[in-house]
């Protein structure tokens, strides 16, 4: 059935235009004569509608001064000259109780119609399938009065679309039809000369190639026709270029026959295989073919004579006459006889040679540095993995070592990056040289090179002494100095190793741990070789979420601080340290020794120290509204990295002015690496400070190895004696006389000096017997929030 009908669409191009133009006027005639019997049934009930809208309006501005006096005779009168009106089916008017004035049917006249709803809109249009309604409140003087309602019938107006459609339906049949009957004709007209060309087209299939069409006009079908005459003109015209296209040295071509051998050969054939054409044919397929490919090209040949493919394409090789092996697409196409044996065999033999030299060439830019000519990134992931099942397979130990140059930006940034490239390319030789054969050398990136090592041994402990010896060697040889243009040069390398058995490991893991291990070396010095341990990796991710959590700690406020009374010789409170803990919402309080060093070390310690300025201003603020803490002083460590701002003196200032302060409360301990760089902006800052009352401590005196030659610059107030000299001082005799030099040292200078860590009677009366005056430790109190600390405050005093 579906076939039939596609026969039936699917037909001539004559039959097709017919069919298509039929389809296309009855789909336009169903639309029109839809769209005109849908407009004008919208028009007639919008007329209606108007109409009985109109006729209420009157009924209900006549009626409405009859309502009111309730003249029901006038009432009816007016109603009885409406209902003279066409189509009109009734008339009625009501008061508000709902009683029938007037009607059109004398019989109602004062019925009541209970279900009507006095609580209507002014006008209500309700439609049925043979009137429509119009109710109308009756209005004087802005009060509703009673109603009228208007009954219309609309199968006058349904019988008008009714004939519409039928006129509309035999004006589109009469339109069908007229419109199929020209459809007809003009395909005919238009597809005669089609027919034309098609049995040309027919004659030429058949081989008359010669025969053109000839039409004249300048209609499309002439237009075709010309093209049809140009385009077997063309096809004449390629049949002889193709003729000559044999003899051009584009490629080698060939022409042979199962019966006769080789038919022919072309020049370029003959010239690439260095053969004359006679030569050529008195040799075979397998004579000129390179043994390792003669296999698979025979194969392909074999399923051509079963029958089993018209043609195969294959990479080859040939030999020349002078022994030259010669890459080269050969491409074999068949040409059967009617029974499906092969009538000849044309054979395309183009040289690929430049094409291998390039592709060698792409791969070597993919593949290698084009620097140092080592392999990249990219070969070293395969090397990689071809290293892992090489470990898995043989169950022998490799590693990973992962260099990087110290110093290397020092140098590109002093000399510049061509001397850089120079140090690079030496580098890679000297380790080109130095691994055993079989290992990779490949450059990472930068200055960094990553070194396989496979097969070491099967124990682990013997691998990882092997690696080490080489790891060693390594290090000695890049540190041997360098001649770069003229000049010597020295430099190191930082080297981290990793070991792999088996191939449970992936490569991306592998560098990740070499990394890491390398990174570790840097930190311990450099020109270091470091085995990868899981604890460094542990560190390196706890450091990191450590870190996202700081972050978090700042913007949720999780920071607060501590504080640790300082008391005199009678251990009256005198002050306190505030000491920062971060209030950790899942691990609690956490020490600084944990976070400080990170904080330092990212640049959060600028912004932690500002909110500890701010909170101990802030605390000193409230401390002196109370009797008990009116005199405390506050002391606040700064880190380097703080004090070294440029606007440090300002924020300070900024700090008390806000909060009112005595600037002579607050207290700044300094460490002594502060003290080891610009010594004179210090002494500025310090001066600055000094001139409005801070004071300043140095904290942890004596553990340092800078500050001495410039103490007696700074504007010192104290020295604070650390708590490692503190802790064995009644058993350490060193200690005893480090303390009492730190004592005499502060009396000569005319600082004080407090000691921190006192945690027993006997360590205090010690210091209280070398003169020290100012004490901090256990034995008064921890470090305690603020509402514990000035409970704390009455008990020791």
């Amino acid at each position: 059935m579906i076939k039939k009908l596609q026969r039936i669409l699917l037909g001539t191009l004559r039959r097709q235009m017919m069919i298509g133009m039929t389809l296309i006027i009855t789909l336009m005639m169903g639309l029109f004569v839809w769209d005109t019997t849908h407009r004008q049934q919208k028009i007639k009930v919008e007329q209606y509608k108007d109409q009985a809208i109109a006729l209420a309006d009157t009924l209900a501005t006549s009626s409405a001064i009859w309502v009111a006096s309730r003249d029901v005779s006038g009432l009816q009168e007016i109603v009885n000259g409406v209902s003279k009106y066409p189509n009109l089916k009734q008339a009625i008017v009501i008061d508000l109780r709902g009683q029938v004035l007037a009607h059109t049917d004398l019989t109602k006249v004062g019925l009541y119609i209970d279900a009507f709803n006095q609580d209507n809109d002014l006008q209500q249009i309700h439609y049925s399938d043979s009137s429509i309604d119009v109710t109308k409140a009756i209005v004087l003087a802005d009060r509703e009065i009673g109603w009228v309602v208007i009954d219309l019938d609309r199968r006058a107006y349904l019988e008008e679309i009714n004939q519409i459609k039928i006129n509309s339906f035999f004006y589109a049949l009469t339109a069908i039809l007229l419109g199929v009957l020209i459809t007809t004709l003009a395909s005919r007209y238009l597809t005669r000369r089609l027919y034309i060309i098609q049995k040309v087209a027919d004659k030429v299939q058949t081989g008359a190639t010669h025969l053109r069409v000839n039409m004249k006009g300048t209609d499309e079908a002439s237009l075709l026709a010309k093209q049809f005459d140009q385009m077997l003109d063309s096809l004449a015209l390629r049949e002889s270029q193709l003729a000559s296209f044999y003899s051009l040295d584009l490629v080698g071509l060939t022409v042979t026959s199962p019966d006769k051998g080789l038919i022919s050969i072309n020049p370029c054939l003959c010239k690439m295989l260095e053969y004359t054409e006679e030569q050529l044919k008195k040799l075979t397929w397998n004579d000129l073919t390179y043994p390792n490919d003669l296999e698979a090209d025979e194969a392909q040949f074999t399923r051509l004579l079963a029958n089993e493919i018209d043609g195969y394409s294959l990479e080859k090789r040939f030999i020349s006459r002078t022994g030259k092996v010669i890459p080269t697409m050969l491409v074999v196409r068949c040409v059967r006889k009617n029974d499906g044996s092969i009538d000849y065999v044309l054979a395309m033999v183009q040289d690929i040679s430049k094409q291998k030299e390039d592709a060698i060439q792409i791969e070597r830019l993919a593949y290698f540095d084009p620097l140092t000519k080592l392999p990249n990134r990219r070969l070293l992931d395969d090397r990689l993995k071809q290293a892992l099942i090489f470990s898995d397979r043989n169950q022998y130990y490799g590693a990973i070592l992962f260099l990087d140059l110290d110093n290397f930006k020092t140098l590109n940034d002093t000399l510049g990056h061509d001397i850089g490239d120079l140090l690079l390319q030496q580098v890679a030789n000297r380790l080109i040289n130095i691994i055993r054969e079989g290992d990779t050398v490949t450059r990472f990136g930068g200055d960094e090179f990553v070194i396989i090592l496979e097969g070491i041994h099967s124990n682990a402990f013997v691998a990882a002494t092997q690696i080490k010896a080489i790891a060693t060697a390594i290090l000695d040889t890049i540190n041997q100095p360098y001649n770069i243009v003229g000049h010597s040069y020295s430099t190191s390398t930082s080297i981290g190793a990793t070991l792999f058995l088996g191939n449970n490991t992936t490569p991306d893991e592998l560098l990740k741990q070499a990394d890491i291990s390398m990174y570790q070396a840097k930190k311990s010095g450099r020109n270091l070789v470091c085995f990868f341990d899981p604890k460094m990796e542990i560190s390196i991710i706890n450091r990191v979420v450590l870190e996202r959590d700081l972050l978090i700690a700042l913007e949720h406020n999780q920071f607060q601080l501590y504080y640790q009374v300082q008391v005199d010789s009678s251990n009256t409170p005198v002050g306190a340290e505030a000491l920062i803990r971060w209030n950790h919402p899942q691990r609690g309080i956490v020490s600084p020794l944990e976070f400080i060093p990170l904080v330092e070390e990212t640049g959060m310690i600028i912004e932690i120290g500002q909110w500890v300025i701010d909170s101990a201003c802030r605390q000193l603020n409230a401390w002196q509204q109370h009797v008990n803490t009116t005199g405390l002083s506050l002391s606040i460590n700064v880190s380097a990295k703080q004090f070294h701002k440029a606007d440090f003196v300002d924020i300070i200032k900024k700090s008390i002015d806000k909060y009112s302060v005595n600037p002579k409360l607050l207290k700044i301990e300094l460490t002594e690496s502060v003290l080891l760089n610009n010594i004179q902006t210090i002494i500025e800052k310090m001066n600055t400070l000094a001139a409005i009352g801070i004071q300043f401590s140095l904290d942890d005196f004596g553990t340092g190895y800078s500050s001495l030659q410039y103490l007696k610059k700074l504007p010192l107030h104290q020295l604070k004696i650390d708590q490692s000299f503190v802790r064995e001082l009644c058993v350490d005799s060193n200690d005893k006389t480090i303390v009492k030099t730190i004592i005499s040292m502060a009396q000569s200078l005319g600082l004080s000096v407090i000691a921190e860590g006192v945690e027993t009677e006997q360590q205090q009366q010690y210091l209280i017997s070398q003169g020290c005056r100012n004490f901090q430790g256990y034995l008064f109190s921890r470090p305690i929030p603020i509402d514990q600390f000035e409970s704390l405050i009455p008990q020791i005093a």
